[in-house]
This record gives C-alpha cells, structure tokens and sequence, in this order.
C-alpha cells in the first residue's frame, strides 16, 4: 500500500493513473460489494476509512456503480438521545425474528413523516402529530456535512468478480450549505433510518445508524465547483 498523498495534485495524479490503467484484479481479501471501494482507497493510499473525515489531505472519496441509487454521505443521529429507542418501540413493526425494527428512508416525506425545517432546526414530524419529534439543528449538521464532504471525489467503476475498472472521477469543491440543507428537506437528500432491538422486547438496539444519502446524478446540486478526471 503506497504512502498516504501529500498534496490534492498527488491526489489527483493518483487518481488519473488509476482510471487509466484499466481492469484490476483485486486480491481474495477483498469481498462483498464494498470490495471495490476499500481497493481504490487501498490503491490510493488513504486510511481514515469509516471515520468522520475526509479520506485525504481534505478530499472524501465515494466509489459508486452505475447500479447505485444512493450514496451515503455521512451518518448522524437525532436529538434527544433516546429518540431512535422511541421510533422502534412507538413507530416500528416486527420483524421475521420478532423484533420490533424501524427501517424507514424519508425523501422529504413517506407515507408517516415529513421532513420539516423552523429556525435552525431540521424537523422529522410523523404524520400521526404525537410523540417524539427527532430533529437535528443546523449545526449539527453543518458540522457533520463539512467535516467530511467539504471536497468531494465520486468515482464511478464496474465490477464482476475480482475484475474492478474505474472509469472516471468527478472531483466536487466549496460544499454549499444553504443548497444542503433545502435538498434536505426537498427530498433529493434522503434521510435513512435502520434499527432493531437486539432481541425480541429487549431494551438494547442494534442501530446501524441514521444516514444521510443522495443519488450520484444529484451531488452537483450541493457544490460550486465540478472537475472530471477520465
């Protein structure tokens, strides 16, 4: 695994050798459908991985195919802090296992809740009008999207097997704040909830975390400058 890049011009050279090489074959350790994208980060040198910063020297990288309909952006939960315990007990329903499970992806709005803004805070209102009300403020947020997506590199690739080819790279600059925030509550920015309890009537949750995605065609509305690299 080569040195982590210096410079976003190492960045981007790395980048453009990648695209221009053609088919890897990934090695045996790489498996599953993130395979791809841990090996471009593996080829490129990063390591910050999952974690809540950009990958590289102030650039996050995404690996998408063309079969991808969201990426995540990054993970945040709700305030108050026993508000995803709410949402599976209150507004659940029972899995295969019979645990109560909150799998719910609101664009906007879904047939129970809608996404609502008011002052510096971002609302998400079930349509029933009780009960708790999950809700983010600006900050949060801001925080969240410009810690890790200030700069933004989204690579689009194929994959069959161990053969992965990257094709091309659009390098994204000066994440706009105000166009984040109302695609949020438009719905182009989807709001992904996932959590169960551990065990059927337990206290405990298995939360997988709230999500904030978006389709690969939409990351341009949220950014002033674009590059392609192919």
């Amino acid at each position: 695994m080569p040195e982590p890049p210096k410079t976003k011009n190492e960045l981007f050279s790395r980048m453009l050798a990648i695209i221009k090489h053609g088919s890897y074959k990934m090695p045996a350790k790489y498996k599953g459908t993130g395979a791809p994208g841990t090996y471009l980060e593996d080829l490129l040198g990063l390591t910050s991985g999952n974690k809540d910063v950009p990958d590289s020297v102030g650039w996050e990288v995404k690996y998408y195919t063309t079969k991808t309909n969201l990426l995540t952006l990054f993970h945040k939960e709700p305030q108050p802090a026993d508000a995803i315990h709410y949402m599976v007990t209150n507004w659940g329903w029972k899995d295969k296992q019979g645990r109560m499970s909150f799998r719910h992806t609101i664009a906007g709005k879904s047939d129970r809740f809608k996404v609502d803004t008011h002052g510096d805070q971002i609302f998400i209102h079930h349509l029933g009008g009780k009960g708790v009300v999950p809700h983010w403020t600006h900050d949060d947020i801001l925080n969240a999207a410009v810690g890790k997506l200030r700069r933004l590199i989204a690579v689009l690739g194929t994959c069959k097997g161990q053969n992965a080819t990257y094709i091309r790279a659009d390098c994204y600059e000066d994440l706009q704040f105000s166009a984040f925030m109302f695609e949020v509550t438009r719905g182009i920015i989807k709001i992904d909830f996932d959590a169960r309890e551990m065990k059927p009537g337990s206290k405990g949750l298995r939360n997988h975390g709230t999500k904030f995605r978006i389709s690969p065609d939409d990351i341009c509305r949220l950014y002033a400058k674009k590059q392609r690299l192919v």
